[in-house]
């Protein structure tokens, strides 16, 4: 009996994650395309793996039993990839460009395992939030907070950038937190850039609740001084919880509105240019930090 990969793989994720969506965002698939390839691999086996429901995804027992083979095939598979790519000659230098707050945090620190797992490749890093025509500039690739809208350019998914509203709790000793969004209009909300408008939907309730007359005495736009006033006590700000993750665990900032979402959250994304032949050292770097990061949600 012949097994699609694509199937094994997916079937794997889904498992993992025990959902179809978290599966289709991680393997920058449509859910459809989900559905279909674990549809496909049951018929094929003649079995049931996964139990759905409207909630909640898990596996049967023949689905335990199969996901061990399975394991132990990607394994395997992985450690051909690994060969293959150094049989290949994963080797010269990698020029990159990323955004320098996220990376300080969630590429910076994995460089060191990256180079070392690919020692006869080189760096040579360009920091910026702007996208770059990397094509023209001669960069291999860049991460982007925003999906690439020009031609000849492939985009392969980071990891998501869930946004919160927060404060320090200097700032909250001097002022109530608010506890709808409306009650933003009351307090200094720091502004990145031109996003005047925080969009919130309340859980469990449909509707979009806009914010966009906040009354603000600062509008910059560089996240990491954002940041700073924000410690400082200045106001209160939207962040990328990527960006705080580790001020909220010291508790030198508080996260705000619990009961609300910020709906405008994005993702953070790969780009590089399209070529039947994608250079090995954009394919390791793409499947280093992916692995490393697209599962991660904070």
């Amino acid at each position: 009996m012949k097994y699609d990969l694509k199937d094994i793989i997916t079937f794997t994720n889904v498992a993992k994650l025990k959902s179809f969506t978290r599966a289709s965002e991680v393997l920058n698939i449509s859910k459809s395309v989900v559905t279909t390839r674990i549809n496909d691999l049951e018929k094929a086996l003649g079995m049931t793996l996964l139990a759905r429901t409207t909630r909640d995804v898990n596996l049967t027992t023949d689905g335990h039993n199969f996901l061990n083979h399975c394991n132990a095939l990607l394994q395997k598979v992985e450690s051909l990839d690994d060969f293959l790519d150094s049989y290949k000659g994963i080797n010269g230098t990698l020029r990159i460009v990323l955004p320098p707050y996220f990376s300080r945090y969630h590429v910076v620190p994995y460089l060191e395992e990256f180079l070392r797992e690919y020692p006869s490749l080189k760096l040579d890093i360009k920091l910026t939030e702007n996208p770059v025509n990397i094509i023209e500039e001669s960069f291999d690739l860049q991460v982007r907070i925003q999906i690439s809208t020009e031609e000849n350019l492939e985009v392969a998914k980071l990891m998501m950038n869930r946004k919160i509203v927060c404060a320090s709790p200097k700032y909250l000793e001097k002022h109530p937190a608010p506890k709808t969004p409306q009650e933003l209009l009351n307090h200094n909300c720091i502004v990145f850039g031109e996003n005047a408008v925080w969009k919130f939907k309340q859980k469990n309730k449909k509707g979009v609740i806009e914010i966009s007359d906040l009354k603000g005495n600062i509008k910059c736009d560089n996240g990491e001084v954002i940041k700073e006033l924000v410690l400082a006590g200045v106001g209160i700000t939207i962040k990328s919880a990527c960006d705080v993750e580790n001020e909220i665990k010291e508790k030198k900032l508080v996260v705000l509105l619990k009961d609300y979402e910020a709906i405008n959250e994005t993702e953070f994304y790969i780009v590089y240019p399209t070529g039947r032949n994608t250079s090995p050292k954009i394919k390791a770097f793409i499947k280093f930090f992916q692995k490393k990061l697209s599962a991660k949600k904070i």
